[in-house]
């Protein structure tokens, strides 16, 4: 192992380590080339995902391949896992009467439509990885109330 690899492993497992919201004793990190692979059984989804966010954010790392699996995980119809979803949805009161369309491919979910606003949109996210049998989303969801500012924060800084 490169020492540029050993030290890019030893940054992500610090970064599992300190974080809250991954179990690092079930994460094993690889190290070649600079792209790392991520190993190990977690609790849910979400665990998943936050860990290969953390390994993505560390300097150096070219790529993160994502072998974790999700324990006890149950595979659901793509039709049920779609419905599931919209039942979460209708039931979170920061996403109720959206309008979000809701596509599942085996434990896939993607979201499509348009809500009102960025916290909606992210609420919609958070809901769906939640939902049992979730692996992975693509949200795709248009922000319609909000405008959408399109300044660097030093233009901000300038005109007050």
């Amino acid at each position: 192992m490169q020492d540029s690899d050993a030290r890019i492993r030893a940054d992500v497992e610090q970064a599992l380590r300190g974080s809250s919201r991954v179990d690092e004793k079930e994460v094993r990190v690889d190290v070649r080339g600079s792209e790392v692979t991520l190993r190990g059984a977690v609790d849910s989804a979400v665990e998943k995902r936050n860990a290969r966010q953390l390994a993505e954010e560390v300097p150096g790392v070219k790529f993160v391949r994502d072998e974790i699996e999700v324990k006890n995980f149950r595979r659901l119809p793509d039709h049920q896992l779609a419905e599931s979803v919209r039942i979460s949805l209708k039931r979170d009161a920061f996403v109720e009467d959206a309008d979000i369309e809701v596509y599942a491919s085996r434990g896939q979910v993607r979201l499509d439509g348009t809500v009102p606003t960025y916290h909606m949109r992210k609420a919609a996210e958070d809901v769906t990885w939640w939902t049992e049998g979730v692996i992975d989303v693509e949200n795709l969801l248009l922000v319609s109330d909000e405008a959408f500012v399109d300044v660097s924060p030093g233009q901000l800084m300038d005109a007050a």
